[in-house]
């Protein structure tokens, strides 16, 4: 589904990335760890087009993407749950659904039903504001919008960051299910270890912008853990 090579960005003098490979594989959960501040989130803006690579490509079904603005990429496919959620907390959340419909390419400009069952708590709530929301509430929305524009690579940074372990039990529910069901192809930023092992296939694990370590999400080492991910 997708391929990542040799991508380099820098923040002026300095290297976030240093020839990033990834290969991503379609309908499964491919996890990103590493310590704060390694470049994780920068990795994700560069995948979206947020951010634009100094070098390297991003290929998806043998297109390469990497000079592609991020409105191209929505259409193209990709959406982007960020950290932090960033929903529009004067807008109700039906308005915030709605917004994400305007990355769909087939035209469509109702709120797709299975959104819904997804999250039902967007439905009861669909009249209130974003910003009236619980901190897990509003996550669910923010993927809802994200599943709005019909992605076929859904990009989630941090989702369990702040969230009650129900709420992430769900959420990690939701992923799976759209996995198994919609063939989704889901690339998880996540810090949280034991939400990695309850739900991913493939791990890559970043330090210093690079990929120092990649295995399954069930054979993470304890070597792994204390070099790479402890603090």
């Amino acid at each position: 589904m997708l391929n990542i090579t040799n991508l380099n960005f820098a923040y002026g003098s300095v290297q976030a990335l240093t020839d990033i490979e990834l290969t991503i594989p379609k309908a499964e959960i491919t996890c990103i760890m590493g310590r704060n501040g390694v470049g994780k989130t920068t990795l994700l803006q560069n995948l979206m087009g947020v951010l634009r690579p100094a070098s390297g490509s991003i290929e998806m079904d043998g297109k390469n993407m990497a000079r592609w603005p991020a409105h191209k990429r929505v259409y193209a496919g990709l959406g982007l749950v960020p950290q932090g959620r960033h929903i529009f907390p004067k807008l109700t959340v039906e308005e915030n659904l709605r917004i994400g419909l305007q990355g769909r390419t087939d035209g469509q400009r109702r709120i797709p039903e299975n959104i819904y069952d997804l999250f039902p708590v967007l439905k009861q709530m669909s009249h209130r504001r974003g910003g009236d929301l619980s901190g897990g509430q509003q996550q669910q929305l923010a993927i809802g919008r994200a599943l709005a524009g019909d992605p076929k690579v859904l990009l989630l940074d941090e989702p369990t960051e702040g969230i009650q372990p129900n709420i992430i039990h769900h959420i990690g529910k939701v992923l799976q299910q759209l996995v198994s069901d919609m063939q989704m192809t889901v690339i998880l930023v996540e810090q949280y270890l034991d939400f990695v092992r309850d739900i991913g296939q493939r791990v890559y694990i970043l330090d210093a912008g690079q990929v120092v370590a990649q295995t399954q999400a069930g054979e993470i080492s304890q070597e792994m853990i204390s070099r790479h991910l402890s603090v």
